[in-house]
């Protein structure tokens, strides 16, 4: 079981999703704004996930997620986005903020299920530590160091990188990326997510996004990670 808040200000919209989630075993707390948020992280009672509506009453979504990622205590803790349809450019700045996915309202209850799965999954990684040109990695530790600066990644970033680096040299297909490392299919333009992901990737890798050395771009598929100085 684990602890799951939600923010959002829609009854409905809330209850569906407690309910939904609490008959899955899981200790779900709904609240309708950011100052209900704030007080229970004051308490010190901290979520294992966070669902955060971006339409809300006083702090909106996007400015909760950005002190949510700032803040030490809850930085590592994953949050979805929860977004009506219209709103990509919020679903992208929200994924920019270091969000680890989101969900477009109105959603389907399997959808959510399985967002949510994904989101709480933490598959044992590999211990010892692994070289990317510059990079050190510590699956281990979930870390990534270059010139002795640690390179923070989100959840799904790092989460990307290791499933890359254990297929290195394979090429791997956007919908093969989707179902490995976000656990579930996706439709449309939601392919989008692993092209944010692999952008956002070689920015704090030090990678060169004309010419990568490390995540290479096969056009029309998907994506190939190099060990070496290989291109």
């Amino acid at each position: 079981m684990s602890r799951i808040y939600v923010v959002e200000d829609d009854e409905n919209i809330s209850a569906l999703i407690a309910a939904v989630l609490s008959a899955a075993g899981h200790d779900v707390r709904a609240m309708d704004s950011g100052a209900a948020l704030e007080r229970l992280i004051a308490s010190g009672e901290l979520p294992e996930l966070l669902l955060l509506d971006i339409m809300l009453p006083g702090k909106d979504g996007l400015t909760l997620l950005s002190e949510w990622k700032a803040r030490p205590s809850t930085a590592a803790i994953p949050v979805i986005i929860l977004s009506a349809k219209g709103e990509e450019l919020d679903k992208v700045r929200g994924l920019e903020l270091g969000a680890e996915d989101y969900v477009t309202k109105p959603f389907g209850v399997l959808e959510l299920q399985a967002r949510v799965k994904t989101a709480l999954r933490r598959v044992p990684a590999a211990t010892g530590a692994a070289r990317l040109g510059n990079n050190e990695i510590d699956f281990g530790r979930r870390e990534v160091w270059r010139d002795g600066h640690e390179v923070k990644l989100t959840f799904k970033e790092f989460e990307l990188l290791e499933y890359m680096y254990k297929n290195a040299g394979l090429v791997l297909s956007r919908d093969q990326l989707l179902t490995q490392v976000w656990g579930y299919n996706f439709e449309g333009d939601t392919t989008r997510t692993v092209d944010f992901h692999v952008h956002s990737l070689r920015q704090k890798l030090g990678d060169n996004a004309d010419k990568p050395r490390y995540i290479q771009t096969v056009r029309g598929y998907g994506y190939k990670l190099n060990k070496g100085d290989e291109t």
